[in-house]
């Protein structure tokens, strides 16, 4: 028998860096050549050619799908299968009554942009500086066919086809994207409400040390249902919001719903999203009151966000008719630049007249609007400089604009980590938190959610 689920976190080991799309791979080759029972099968290719490989481990009866480097900024999740893997397929996953499908990297081309950084992962502005992530319509996990009101989305990337064809292969029970943030505090999507689970998804955070988000959540219209415990949420409820507060969605949306999204509307089943940040704060924590209200918190974080995006789009429009050739980098912070303005127009309207914004806010939620919101809009300055390094053919002013950016990188990330107290959790801890919310997701799917319905001829494409 295994040892308790406790005793298995326990044993994560000490970790100092993510591991390479290479290492990942040749680690694939290894398990596989032990367990000739496993399958080792590829349902596609990236858009550069590079296949997407699926684990298959026996387990049964009932079915689950993980799915890591969901973003390819997002690689916890990769450190917490290398370190299940081979305990499913020695028999934990019979244990818990599970087959496994498993993808370690949903996006490889653009792990492969980020891997500079994964060597010294707890370096701020070495992250800033480094860190891709792509504009929505380039992320295989926002690129799943959708239909909803007057919108819809039918050209799921090759990525997102490939998972599409692992979640269609049979009815799932249960699904987790292993997403990571960046800068947050530690927090969940649950597909369900579920009172048992969610007290031990809020024992799993206290016990890796993480403080739970507390500050504002990463889109504006979620339902929370505790501190660091949201409702998932789809496509849907984005159009929903833009339509609320001033915008157009069938214009102004550019992507597909989520993989979880579309997973529970094809099987009915559970899923779980764990968030764990790659830098924090003990104050994303803090509900004591902060002397202003939540309506002018959010405000001055806008106002600093809508600052910067400008510093950006000006630089922008200077470095572009410079570049000779479209990158990876150039096409996100092209994209940034071109829906922030409805972004914080819709963020504004929201906070001027929804009356929930007049109460005092949070410690927790003034530190949210005046750090983690200009840090995420920093990393667009780092994408900006990695922008200009991909040319090829630089000049001075190329070189200037570049040397500007890095230090403003440098300056501002130095400023906010100082006065916010802003640092990198071990990584040890993120892969414990992620490898003991999937394992209590699971024993909850197993013990307490009904199993999964067959398919329907035609699935609901959204919540």
């Amino acid at each position: 028998m295994f040892p308790c689920l406790g005793e298995i976190v326990e044993g994560v080991p000490a970790l100092e860096r993510y591991l390479t799309l290479g290492e990942l791979e040749q680690s694939t080759d290894r398990l596989a050549a032990s367990h000739p029972e496993m399958e080792v099968w590829s349902p596609g290719v990236s858009r550069s050619g590079r296949p997407l490989r699926c684990l298959e481990i026996p387990g049964g009866p009932l079915q689950a799908l993980l799915v890591a480097l969901p973003h390819p900024e997002e690689p916890v999740g990769t450190l917490a299968l290398e370190y299940l893997l081979p305990l499913l397929a020695d028999g934990l996953a019979a244990e818990l009554g599970f087959n496994f499908s498993v993808i370690k990297a949903a996006d490889p081309d653009g792990t492969l942009l980020n891997e500079p950084w994964f060597g010294d992962p707890h370096d701020l502005t070495g992250f800033l500086s480094r860190v891709y992530r792509p504009p929505l319509h380039d992320q295989f996990e926002w690129t799943f066919p959708v239909s909803y009101k007057r919108y819809a989305f039918t050209r799921p990337l090759p990525e997102a086809a490939a998972v599409m064809k692992v979640i269609g292969r049979r009815p799932l029970d249960f699904y987790m994207p292993l997403h990571n943030s960046t800068f947050s505090g530690a927090y969940y999507y649950l597909s369900a409400e579920d009172a048992r689970l969610q007290h031990e998804l809020a024992a799993v955070m206290a016990a890796s040390g993480l403080p739970p988000h507390c500050g504002e959540p990463e889109v504006p219209y979620l339902q929370t249902l505790a501190p660091g415990i949201f409702r998932a949420f789809s496509l849907a409820q984005d159009y929903e919001f833009y339509e609320a507060y001033g915008a157009d969605p069938a214009v102004v949306l550019t992507c597909g719903t989520s993989s979880d999204a579309y997973a529970e509307a094809m099987w009915d089943c559970f899923t779980l999203v764990s968030e764990v940040p790659c830098f924090t704060s003990a104050r994303i924590a803090d509900q004591s009151p902060a002397g202003l209200t939540r309506r002018e918190a959010k405000l001055r974080g806008l106002e600093v966000q809508e600052q910067l995006a400008l510093w950006l789009h000006q630089r922008y429009v200077k470095a572009a008719s410079r570049l000779t050739a479209e990158t990876p980098w150039q096409r996100t912070v092209h994209a940034y630049l071109s829906e922030i303005k409805d972004d914080i127009r819709a963020e504004r309207v929201q906070a001027e007249t929804e009356p929930e914004f007049a109460r005092e806010a949070t410690v927790a939620q003034l530190f949210d609007q005046l750090y983690l919101r200009e840090l995420d809009t920093l990393a667009r300055v780092g994408q900006f400089a990695a922008m200009i390094a991909a040319e090829a053919q630089q000049d001075d002013v190329l070189r200037a604009l570049h040397d500007e950016a890095v230090l403003e990188v440098r300056t501002r990330a130095e400023r906010l980590a100082a006065a916010g107290g802003i640092e990198a959790p071990p990584i040890r801890a993120l892969v414990q938190c992620q490898v003991a919310s999937l394992l209590c997701a699971l024993v909850a799917t197993r013990d307490r959610y009904r199993p999964a319905r067959p398919r329907p001829a035609e699935p609901r494409m959204v919540r």
